[in-house]
């Protein structure tokens, strides 16, 4: 269950970024459904360019934050720690 005090960083940009767009969808959606005479579709439409967005805002996050996973890779079965056997073994 999610904390609402203390939310993770991921978790405030996927609210922000839910919020967000379909704040702007749903106002595109009244926009073209005056245009076009047509309520329904225009929410329709709304909606769906409104879940783009989200998912727009959301992003990835922090890839830039993460290095490169097997930096340790070959320390470990240098020195036979990875097997519990010395290399001379």
């Amino acid at each position: 269950m999610a904390d609402d005090r203390n939310p993770s960083p991921e978790e405030m940009r996927a609210r922000t970024g839910l919020g967000i767009g379909l704040a702007l969808g749903v106002a595109i959606g009244v926009s073209m459904g005056v245009a076009l005479q047509n309520w329904a579709l225009g929410l329709v439409f709304g909606v769906s360019i409104g879940i783009a967005l989200s998912v727009a805002f959301r992003g990835s996050g922090g890839s830039a934050e993460k290095g490169p996973e097997d930096d340790d890779a070959g320390s470990d079965t240098a020195d036979g720690a990875q097997d519990g056997r010395d290399p001379s073994a």
